[in-house]
């Protein structure tokens, strides 16, 4: 390994830490994108292939004509495991902090449908009947890469979500195929698991992770 790829691999590493925690901000930011998860994944598929290496550099160990090798490597992957694993967390600690801030803006939405239920008795059939009297527009998220609210009444919404007369869902963006969504419950009765996952309350809604 040629010293400048060495010192590229190890900053690649340090890099861990800062990328990932400001790529949790940027994705749920009002200008994000669901781009930003391609440069986390980067990350997480580096963290795989250590796990991968680093048996097999163990191995070559043994043998002198590539124990020089070896030894580089395993300094760089001494390196990234802990910055991986501290990025990871501070990116959790974002990624909460972020919704947790998306769940105090929902509440003007909240308020406005249970105004109108008070008031009609029943909730609304759309978001859109709450305009004018309740909202002057619909709101989105204030985060682009997942700006839409999905609202949901009636027989089907007391019959999918705990009994709830209505029910408020995002879905937030995931790489790949994945099933993750922010739900709200009037009643806050969120079972532990369910929906394709276990759900973590997040303020007022619950986060299900698949």
């Amino acid at each position: 390994m040629k010293s400048k790829d060495l010192i590229n691999y190890l900053l690649f590493a340090v890099s861990a830490i800062v990328v990932l925690p400001f790529a949790a901000w940027a994705l749920l930011a009002p200008y994000g994108s669901g781009f930003i998860l391609c440069v986390t994944m980067l990350y997480y598929f580096a963290f795989l292939a250590t796990l991968v290496m680093l048996p097999i550099m163990l191995v070559r160990l043994y043998w002198k004509e590539s124990r020089s090798r070896a030894l580089l490597w395993l300094l760089v992957l001494a390196v990234y495991v802990p910055c991986f694993l501290l990025g990871v967390n501070l990116e959790h600690r974002v990624w909460t902090a972020r919704c947790e801030a998306f769940s105090r803006r929902t509440q003007p939405l909240i308020a406005a449908i249970n105004d109108y239920e008070r008031q009609h008795g029943v909730p609304p059939e759309s978001l859109t009947a709450l305009i004018p009297d309740y909202l002057p527009a619909v709101p989105d998220t204030g985060m682009r890469a997942c700006s839409e609210f999905q609202y949901f009444t009636g027989k089907d919404a007391r019959q999918q979500y705990a009994g709830n007369p209505w029910a408020l869902q995002v879905l937030p963006p995931v790489f790949g195929v994945g099933f993750d969504v922010v739900l709200y419950f009037p009643k806050q009765n969120y079972p532990k698991q369910g929906y394709g996952g276990w759900l973590e309350p997040v303020g007022v809604w619950a986060y299900v992770h698949e």
